[in-house]
């Protein structure tokens, strides 16, 4: 930049000195000193807009995170806590095997009731500790007999949760199904209540003699 100044001093100095020359010369050199100058400025400029710290007022971030998302990192946090009534599970059970079943061909109109013989448990991160021991027993005869036992010692692994202690929850065990009873039309048909029977134990993982298939009245 200081090379580009100092040849548009010299340019100016010679400007001036060239007063009592040739009109012509003294126009070429008016050009020549106009172009240095608009080049000057334009390098200048550019100079400026390349140097100039980034605008850090503006947010740039983006949102990673949605209230729901945020909703549950919270219940992971907590072990998943959170259970859901056994109401609302029967509930959601029922409705999920009628619309099932009401697409089975000649099924219609289909009610459903799934019996539990127990709520859903939690399952706990447990700390096993095994010890092995060994020993060699010599009878009277001169035999040798080897004797290994094994112990365990099982501890419920707890944490402190804002001064209380609390078991670590590691999942959820499903209430096991007790029995489950179907009303439909188009239940009359042997073949039809069989495939019901044989839908609804398959999904439940469950014996076909646990499911009841009744026709429903007119």
């Amino acid at each position: 930049m200081r090379r580009l100044l100092n040849l548009l001093k010299k340019q100016l100095t010679a400007f001036k000195e060239t007063g009592g020359k040739k009109e012509k010369k003294q126009k070429s050199l008016l050009v020549k000193f106009v172009l240095l100058a608009m080049v000057g400025v334009a390098l200048l400029l550019g100079n400026r807009l390349m140097s100039a710290p980034e605008d850090t007022g503006q947010d740039n971030s983006r949102q990673v995170f949605s209230s729901q998302d945020a909703g549950k990192l919270s219940e992971i946090k907590t072990g998943g806590k959170k259970e859901v009534p056994m109401a609302e599970y029967e509930s959601y059970m029922n409705q999920n095997l009628k619309n099932i079943l009401e697409q089975i061909k000649d099924v219609s109109e289909v009610s459903v009731m799934v019996s539990f013989s127990s709520t859903e448990k939690n399952i706990y991160q447990n700390n096993i500790k095994t010890q092995e021991n060994q020993t060699v027993e010599n009878d009277q005869k001169g035999g040798t007999r080897h004797v290994d036992e094994q112990n365990e010692d099982s501890q419920v692994v707890m944490i402190d949760n804002n001064g209380s202690k609390e078991p670590v929850v590691i999942g959820k065990e499903q209430p096991a199904v007790r029995g489950v009873i179907v009303v439909a039309r188009g239940a009359d048909r042997p073949s039809v209540r069989a495939e019901i029977m044989e839908a609804v134990a398959t999904v439940l993982d469950i014996p076909t003699y646990k499911v009841k298939v009744l026709q429903k009245s007119e």
